[in-house]
């Protein structure tokens, strides 16, 4: 009997890599927005860690830009600008300092599911693409490595997203996935939210920026651990140990 394939959904920020400078690295969306749209805002660690943690980026765009005059049909209209703007801040600050790293344990959780015959990687993520392609070059992951991909300019909200997954591997592999067998793994109670829009299970790995475990413990996450090369994950995914 054929093995049912799991489709594995990476989170990136705070699942995959960390910030090494949150504030500095947060300072894109003031920039974007400037030079797309000639609008100042402010944007502190503390708005970020109240309001915008673990949201997509066209959701945090919307809220900055709340009031402003910018409609959610002209914001959607300039995503590739903004998403240039996103490239050119982060790879101008990183000539000054690196701005992510790796999460090691994450990376060999990764590349075990990249290299399973029976699991297909993906990752769904608030990052536009074109920031989520920058942030994993960085830190030297290839999106290439992804078969099912979800980005943050596809949907203004996170739920809205996790929708995406299943006709996208309907497109690409021909069949309907049980749920069930489709896994996000993330770092915030976003994820949470997202795996159980679709029925999907869920790992949540405390290595995200001010977590609140108690708060995701609360939410009753299938699996949360402080790294993804717990034993129990690596069962959960039927991976060998």
């Amino acid at each position: 009997m054929r093995n049912k394939k799991k489709y594995v959904m990476f989170d990136i920020d705070g699942t995959l890599i960390r910030p090494l400078a949150p504030e500095f690295a947060m300072g894109r969306f003031p920039y974007a927005i400037k030079k797309v749209f000639n609008k100042d805002i402010n944007l502190d660690s503390s708005m970020w860690s109240k309001r915008f943690n673990g949201v997509g980026d066209r959701e945090i765009f919307l809220g900055l830009l709340e009031g402003s005059g910018v409609s959610q049909e002209f914001l959607v209209s300039k995503l590739d600008s903004l998403g240039d703007a996103f490239d050119e801040y982060l790879t101008n600050a990183s000539k000054e300092r690196a701005l992510y790293a790796r999460i090691d344990h994450a990376h060999q959780l990764f590349m075990k599911v990249h290299n399973s015959r029976h699991h297909v990687l993906g990752t769904l993520t608030g990052n536009l693409g074109k920031s989520a392609l920058w942030k994993l070059s960085h830190v030297g992951i290839s999106t290439d490595q992804f078969c099912v991909s979800v980005f943050g300019h596809e949907a203004d909200m996170r739920d809205d997203l996790a929708k995406l997954v299943i006709p996208k591997i309907e497109t690409l592999y021909g069949e309907t996935p049980d749920p069930r067998d489709i896994i996000f793994i993330g770092d915030t109670k976003h994820d949470i939210i997202c795996a159980r829009k679709i029925g999907a299970r869920v790992i949540i790995v405390t290595t995200g920026w001010n977590i609140d475990k108690g708060e995701l413990q609360r939410m009753k996450p299938d699996l949360l651990v402080d790294s993804l090369m717990d034993e129990r994950v690596l069962q959960l995914l039927e991976l060998k140990t």
